[in-house]
């Protein structure tokens, strides 16, 4: 009999437990998420976006400001002892100034540098109306770091780039990103985690601290829908 009772409890155990895990669903995940940072109808009505911050890196604080345009062109302008850093994204090109790494005029990106920035284009949100933009999603579980739990979940945009994003059960609010990324023709993880997340302009919310590594991107002010001149898009 108590095998039995033993066996029964743990049959009962596997069912609600997988009970417990097709309940939480990667779209279930993502709704809630959505609706934690403002929620889809208002993300929607972004139409172009102007970021103001700085990087901080070793003691030293880098000025930097992003301005895009839904789908259309997105420009970082940032400035450092006298030398100028620019990257330009569009739809069909993008262009670099980097005199760190020997770029000191704009130069054009790589077909493989453009596939891995074109997502950058969509400043709505990657989960938005994610299944209409091409994209997919595959769960893969729960994951455990610094004491709290996490529900992973991997993003395959149209344009075949894969990210992993952690989601906190707790805040349903993106905590870490994951990527692979080539660098000189090797493989290079890249991790970033997400802190500080506030309310813009507009009343959405986003985070206002991005850390690679050692390197964290500050963000100080946020407009929303402002006047945006495409010409800056042209890599000229």
């Amino acid at each position: 009999m108590k095998k039995f009772l033993l066996h029964s409890f743990v049959l009962l155990a596997l069912v609600f437990t997988g009970f417990a895990v097709k309940a939480q669903t990667a779209d279930e995940v993502i709704d809630k998420y959505i609706a934690a940072i403002g929620g889809k109808e208002k993300w929607k009505q972004i139409k172009s976006i102007k970021v103001e911050g700085q990087v901080e890196v070793q003691g030293l604080e880098i000025p930097f400001v992003v301005q895009s345009v839904n789908s259309k062109g997105t420009r970082m302008d940032a400035e450092f002892q006298g030398s100028k850093f620019i990257d330009i994204t569009t739809p069909a090109a993008g262009w670099s100034q980097n005199p760190m790494a020997g770029k000191a005029t704009l130069q054009p990106l790589t077909a493989d540098e453009l596939k891995e920035k074109l997502d950058e284009l969509d400043i709505q949100g990657a989960f938005v109306d994610y299944k209409e933009k091409g994209s997919t999603v595959e769960s893969l579980g729960k994951d455990e770091e610094d004491g709290n739990e996490y529900f992973k979940i991997k993003l395959t945009t149209k344009n075949q780039n894969e990210t992993i994003y952690f989601f906190d059960l707790k805040t349903n609010l993106i905590y870490k990103q994951e990527t692979t990324t080539k660098q000189q023709g090797q493989d290079i993880k890249v991790s970033i985690k997400h802190f500080d997340y506030q309310d813009t302009d507009f009343g959405v919310k986003m985070p206002f601290k991005l850390d690679q590594g050692g390197m964290m991107l500050v963000t100080k002010k946020v407009s929303t829908n402002v006047a945006v001149d495409e010409t800056i898009f042209n890599g000229k």
